[in-house]
């Protein structure tokens, strides 16, 4: 009796489905990526009693630090799916 393996498990799953675990797995850790970050440079505590950290020159800098950060994460995370999405073949 033979076994399956978890590629042809994988490969067993229609295309929707596959997409779907892809998209979301890879979301799911760019997300956790850029909470994890965020949160090291960022006390919450700060931000509700008002105190804001000394590098923080204007909320428009901070504004546009977070919209690069946050980008570069989506630009991570749609590597990441593109990759999952596309495996390598072998070369000879």
């Amino acid at each position: 009796m033979a076994t399956e393996t978890r590629v042809e498990r994988f490969r067993r799953l229609t295309r929707p489905a596959r997409v779907a675990g892809i998209l979301g797995w890879s979301s799911f850790l760019a997300a956790a990526f850029a909470t994890m970050v965020c949160f090291a440079f960022i006390d919450p505590l700060a931000i509700a009693t008002g105190e804001n950290p000394a590098w923080w020159s204007s909320r428009m800098s901070v504004y546009a630090i977070g919209f690069f950060f946050f980008w570069c994460v989506g630009l991570v995370a749609a590597t990441l799916a593109w990759l999952l999405a596309h495996p390598h073949t072998r070369r000879r």
